[in-house]
């Protein structure tokens, strides 16, 4: 599916009524409440927003992304106008700026009554409050189809952001709201046609288990300078690991990521893993495996990732780090009250890491045994191949005395390379040849007379071949014809 970048994924002012998705009686009126917010100056909210990929845009089908790809970066911009001029958005003594202001983005179907929006929820972090002026919305996903809603007049879906305003009393207040474009969500047997490789064995891989306590570092060269920056447990040093470019293959194991950065990331799983019989990492590796193996589909293992830092550059930094992890082996927070109620913290990570050991102790001798079997294996074929050597040897000299095979005169001295082909394949071939020769003489309508005249000639001239190559290998080995060979083994030597 070609893009189209000719094509604005243009955002326009919505009015109307979104129905939640689990009580359709629940609805939020998006007419805008501004009178309720400020009775002093009049004002306008104009909202933008900015898409940091384009979507999918093809002639027939029009805007598309698919249910299981992470939604591009949006960045939702606020300005507030004030009579004929634009002020940024900074606190001052007006009431509006006392409370909390935050967006939401939904997504929603048109509904058959004008202006009815049905919410059908999104995957990921979808409310954010406004710092600075605006608000980043990362590692979203659909969490449907437009395959599935084909029984409905609108089968294609919208991007709704709300600009929500929360007094001290708690009552939300809507300021504005935008829709985007109508986008076709594709279903899994679609998604063969676009090819977008993910590398999972670096989520689900065993890793070594010294990688958990020796010292990492990353070079960092600049001004041809090179500086070897230690990977200390921080989010700094989470950036650095995933930044090294002298570190090749970096370990994405939710182990790994839990042990190595524990001051940023918590490591969470479900009730039911949690309380299987096994140790929690050996559980973690058959979810992991079985995940991958297609055995199971639903994802058991969350990873709480706190990004909080006063350096707004590295917070940025990490963010847009934890979104290139997004994978289908386990699920990645920012935020502790997104996540799921069924989800237990593994709190003991001393016993995490002796486990994490002792799986990859088992791991290596398991592979140990099975390389020793594979030598064993290949030993015994290769013994087997000397002895039918060996026998092959014998059967061809046995009147030599203890069956052992005596070095003849063309083992001695190099001959052409020229290969002897079985006598078993020879008649093969040759009876192969004579059913392909007699098919043609069928189907040529030749008749007996001249099939004997053809196999006459074309055994003359095998005869033929036969004597020029006696007379070839007579002049090679005897050079001299009054010369014993065993006279001129000399001149080889």
């Amino acid at each position: 599916m070609n893009s189209n970048w000719q094509n604005v994924f243009n955002w326009i002012h919505v009015s109307g009524a979104l129905i939640s998705q689990d009580n359709e009686n629940i609805q939020i009126d998006l007419v805008p409440q501004r009178k309720d917010v400020s009775n002093e100056l009049p004002m306008e909210i104009n909202p933008s927003v900015v898409i940091k990929k384009q979507l999918n845009y093809d002639d027939e089908v029009g805007w598309s992304w698919h249910k299981s790809w992470n939604l591009p970066e949006i960045e939702y911009n606020i300005n507030v106008h004030m009579h004929s001029q634009v002020y940024q958005w900074v606190p001052c003594q007006s009431q509006l700026y006392q409370a909390t202001l935050f967006a939401q983005i939904f997504v929603v179907k048109a509904l058959e009554k004008q202006c009815h929006f049905k919410n059908l929820g999104i995957k990921g972090e979808s409310k954010k409050q406004i710092i600075e002026q605006e608000a980043n919305f990362r590692c979203l996903k659909f969490t449907t189809t437009s395959y599935n809603n084909e029984q409905c007049q609108h089968k294609k879906f919208h991007l709704m952001i709300v600009l929500f305003y929360s007094p001290v009393n708690g009552e939300k207040v809507v300021l504005s709201s935008i829709i985007s474009p109508e986008i076709y969500v594709d279903s899994r047997k679609f998604a063969r046609f676009h090819n977008i490789p993910v590398h999972q064995p670096s989520f689900t891989e065993l890793f070594p288990y010294d990688l958990l306590y020796s010292i990492i570092t990353k070079r960092d060269t600049k001004n041809r300078s090179v500086k070897m920056i230690k990977i200390e447990n921080s989010i700094a040093g989470f950036i650095n690991y995933f930044t090294a470019p002298n570190i090749r293959n970096k370990i994405k194991h939710p182990i790994f990521l839990a042990l190595r950065f524990s001051s940023l990331i918590k490591l969470f799983v479900d009730q039911q893993l949690f309380y299987q019989q096994t140790n929690i990492v050996t559980s973690i590796q058959i979810h992991l495996n079985n995940i991958i193996n297609k055995v199971e589909s639903q994802k058991r293992i969350k990873l709480l990732i706190s990004t909080q830092s006063e350096d707004n550059i590295l917070q940025k930094k990490a963010m847009e780090l934890i979104q290139q992890l997004e994978n289908g082996c386990y699920e990645i927070y920012t935020q502790q009250c997104y996540l799921p109620n069924n989800v237990v913290l593994i709190e003991d990570q001393q016993q995490l890491l002796l486990q994490y050991g002792e799986l990859f102790q088992k791991s290596l001798q398991s592979n140990s045994k099975n390389e020793n079997s594979t030598q064993i294996q290949t030993q015994s074929i290769s013994q087997i191949e000397e002895n039918v050597v060996q026998k092959v040897k014998v059967e061809q000299c046995p009147n030599t005395p203890n069956n052992n095979p005596v070095q003849t005169f063309r083992e001695i001295i190099p001959t052409p390379k020229c290969e002897f082909q079985n006598s078993i394949k020879k008649e093969e071939n040759s009876k192969i040849q004579d059913q392909i020769q007699y098919n043609i003489y069928q189907q040529y309508n030749i008749n007996q007379s001249q099939l004997y005249l053809q196999s006459y000639l074309n055994q003359s001239y095998q005869n033929y071949v036969k004597l020029q190559n006696q007379n070839y290998l007579n002049q090679y080995y005897h050079p001299y014809p009054y010369t014993s060979p065993q006279y001129i083994v000399w001149k080889n030597i």
